[in-house]
């Protein structure tokens, strides 16, 4: 393979721009911007317009969809009642749901016969006493 030596290659230029061009090239420039009129464009108002009414239109009919879809969100009775029969709750929840009066108004009946607490005791209930 030949030795190659960037010293030994003559440089050459490819591009050259013609005299006093960078000198007359701002005048030039500005000369072509006053000589273009700026115009716009009513195309541009008109599609504006367009998509303001489409997005108004689209709007108008989403919002009654959106909105029964949240009306109909509330649960059935009978899914609250599932809720509540399979969830654990403590007291101090239930408690806390409700009010004074409600709680001063609950009464809870036992009509327990001697019989039913004796059979619920344990049968060595004599040795705890005891101790």
């Amino acid at each position: 393979m030949k030795e190659f030596k960037l010293d030994e290659h003559q440089k050459r230029q490819e591009f050259q721009t013609p005299e006093g061009y960078f000198d007359t090239f701002p005048e030039l420039m500005m000369q072509k911007l006053q000589a273009e009129p700026r115009v716009i464009p009513l195309y541009k108002r008109r599609n504006t317009w367009i998509f303001a009414a489409a997005a108004v239109l689209v709007l108008s009919l989403a919002l009654p969809a959106i909105n029964e879809m949240n009306a109909n969100q509330q649960p059935d009775q009978s899914q609250i009642e599932n809720y509540l029969a399979n969830q654990d709750l403590s007291q101090d929840d239930i408690v806390s749901l409700l009010d004074e009066e409600q709680i001063k108004n609950i009464q809870i009946d036992y009509n327990l016969e001697d019989t039913s607490i004796e059979a619920a005791l344990p049968s060595d209930i004599e040795n705890y006493i005891s101790d």
